[in-house]
């Protein structure tokens, strides 16, 4: 469920990027893709790590990758609007 969910929000906001009336740069594309991937592999990261009773590190590893990943995201959304 958690990767239909994430595979929702990523093609939602792939979609909004492509049906934009200005043409996007190439690396406003390369943001999103890896602001995405790292977001998904912090949710995995989360998800692993609390199954093995480690929730210190399910925390600090959602914080590096997914926060990391977030800040791309956000820098490629503030690109295009």
């Amino acid at each position: 469920m958690r990767n239909l969910i994430c595979g929702i929000l990523i093609g939602i906001g792939g979609s909004w990027l492509f049906v934009r009336e200005t043409p996007v740069e190439w690396f406003v594309w390369l943001l999103f893709a890896v602001g995405s991937v790292l977001v998904v592999f912090g949710l995995d990261v989360l998800v692993g790590s609390l199954k093995e009773h480690e929730e210190r590190a399910a925390w600090l590893g959602l914080g590096m990758f997914g926060g990391s990943g977030v800040v791309s995201l956000a820098v490629a959304f503030s690109l295009v609007v």
